[in-house]
Order: C-alpha cells, then structure tokens, then sequence
C-alpha cells in the first residue's frame, strides 16, 4: 500500500475513495476490525474510528485525517513494518513538502548569529573545538531534556526541555526512544566553509531507538515528522527543509535567538 493521501478523510471531508481506502486500512492495522474489509466509503463507522483512534493521543478529536496532519502522522507511524525494524518510528517516508513545515520560523545564517550572540571562537575546523568566548562560554550549560542530556546554550536547553515535556505528553511512546547526537559543537558545517549553527549551542541532532537519520536521501523516519510539528510550536527550524535535507538536525528559527540574546549576561 501506498502511504499517502491527497486529501482529507472524515467528517465533512472530500473522502476521496482511494484516501478512504488508504486511512481504514491503516485504522484495520490500528485494530479497528469491524472496518475490514477496506471498502472505501467513509460513513459512520469510518468516522467513529477515527474520532476512537484520535482519543488515544487527543483530548479534541476532529473526526478527520488530513494530509500530513498530527492524526496522519499517528497512523504512518504505526503501520505495519518489517520484524527486522526495532521501532516503527524508523520506519522511512518521503521528505514533507517544504510548504507544509517551519511555518513562520525563519532560519539563521552566520552573520545574524554573529551580531545577535556572537562569535563563539576565533577560527573553526571540520572538527569539535571548544567555544573560547567568555560571553557565550558563561551561558553553556549541561541538562536533562527527555530522556537524554545535552549541553547548550541556556535559553536553548531550556526551549528544549520544554518542547521534550510537550512530547511525553503528546507522544510518550516516542519520548522514550528519542536520545541525541549532540548540541554544542563549534566546527564547520559538514562539507562546507559555513559555520554550523552547533557552535552557539542553539542546534540538536537525534536519533531515534540509537539510528541516525541518514542526511540527503530526502527521505525521514516517521518519528521525526511527529516530533517537527511540537518543535515548530515553540519556534525550532527542522533541517528537512535545507537545501540538503537533514532531518535529525532541529535549530532554533530567528525569533528564539532575538529574544535569548537579551538574556545573555
């Protein structure tokens, strides 16, 4: 089966007959069995089984599922998947549309973050250095966020911890299986001459169940299109929408770095 919907399904939607095929079968494999078989038309029973789905990870449900919309992304990343997959979250799917994600939230480049926070050190390698400036050195710390620790900027580690609380509330099996690839790293960014958004300590790159996303295959593991809308929400770019598509790596968009250099002493 092809995952993918062109339009929306449920109450007062078009119901395409394919979409509706496509949504009941993924409900079939949720456990919903008095919809099989799929037969494509969305009455009452298709819509009660969304709305019984979306209570399962909504107090609000809509009776709807929208292309790539959060109840979706909850059906992808359940699906059924190979026995030799260790998570479903790593199941791989096509790189959203860039229209459809970082709504509002502009990335950074290197002459904002200078002028905004900075220069973190004087020159950069391929390579981890250490930040030397005594500013932005002062505002580097090391804390709990989720299930793992990082160690970054201070509002930056803080946003994170707050995006981690949204997850375990949102999607707690997800939450237990997301750990990290690092935050503070001041290099060049990977095959380039441009400094990596790593060296202030505003950038997070995760894994999931200990995989790596693997970069410019423009394709991403279910679990972080659940995880890009709760970043989004509270003002983080997801690297799927650079020009080389990195979907592990979550920055923070400009309007976070304005107001966190206020903050900095």
């Amino acid at each position: 089966m092809v995952a993918s919907i062109q339009k929306a399904v449920g109450e007062g939607a078009p119901n395409l007959r394919d979409d509706v095929v496509t949504v009941q079968t993924l409900l079939i494999q949720h456990g919903f069995a008095s919809l099989a078989p799929a037969d494509g038309i969305c009455g009452k029973r298709t819509v009660k089984a969304i709305e019984a789905f979306q209570r399962k990870f909504s107090k609000l449900p809509d009776r709807r599922v929208d292309p790539n919309g959060r109840s979706w992304r909850h059906l992808l990343a359940f699906e059924h998947h190979p026995p030799e997959v260790k998570s479903p979250f790593l199941r791989l799917v096509p790189c959203p549309a860039k229209a459809t994600i970082n709504t509002g939230i502009v990335p950074v480049s290197n002459t904002f973050m200078k002028k905004t926070l900075g220069d973190p050190r004087p020159n950069y390698t391929p390579e981890c250095q250490p930040v030397t400036d005594a500013r932005l050195k002062r505002a580097m710390v090391i804390k709990s966020v989720g299930k793992f620790r990082v160690q970054g900027l201070s509002p930056a580690v803080d946003s994170l911890l707050q995006v981690f609380n949204d997850v375990r509330t949102e999607l707690p099996d997800l939450y237990e299986q997301v750990g990290t690839a690092g935050m503070l790293c001041c290099r060049l960014q990977r095959g380039g001459t441009s400094i990596s958004n790593h060296s202030w300590g505003t950038a997070v790159d995760l894994t999931i169940a200990g995989v790596l996303d693997v970069r410019g295959d423009n394709k991403v593991q279910v679990g972080l299109t659940l995880l890009c809308p709760i970043f989004n929400r509270h003002g983080w770019y997801w690297g799927a929408a650079f020009p080389t598509e990195d979907g592990m790596h979550f920055e923070a968009g400009k309007a976070l770095v304005e107001a966190w250099a206020g903050t900095l002493k």
